[in-house]
């Protein structure tokens, strides 16, 4: 029985332990984030800039859609969606946020996604999508 318990918290800490992930590749954020770029908004324009990705806390409440961030890097491939992170809720979790330094572009809206409207707070630091690839850090990840 004692072996038991001891198994099951090794198993539970190992679940909660969060880290850092760094590697190049390609970045998708879909919610908050910051751009920093020499260029206007939209598929069609393209250059080398940065962003920093803030995914906010999914609210059923809101009606929005959860906020989400795509890392692909060679072989890997992986996600982090605002739903499964509740920092709100004062037990622990952090949520996740990215950087990536390379080429860029962004839209200024989710294009009818669902997530970021009505939460139109934009000064470029704002709502939308932003596909980097480059060097990426991903903080919590």
């Amino acid at each position: 029985m004692a072996f038991k318990l001891v198994l099951a918290s090794v198993l539970l800490s190992a679940a909660l332990v969060s880290g850092d992930w760094s590697g190049s590749g390609q970045l998708t954020c879909y919610g908050h984030v910051d751009v920093t770029a020499s260029f206007d908004a939209g598929a069609n324009n393209a250059g080398p800039g940065s962003v920093q990705c803030v995914p906010r806390e999914w609210d059923i409440d809101t009606g929005l859609g959860p906020e989400a961030m795509f890392f692909k890097s060679g072989g890997q491939e992986f996600e982090i969606w605002a739903w499964d992170y509740h920092p709100s809720w004062g037990f622990g979790d952090v949520m996740p946020t990215a950087t990536c330094e390379g080429d860029l572009w962004y839209k200024t809206e989710d294009m009818g996604a669902g997530f970021c409207t009505p939460n139109l707070d934009k000064n470029w630091s704002g709502c939308g999508i932003v596909q980097c690839s480059g060097d990426i850090y991903c903080n919590g990840c």
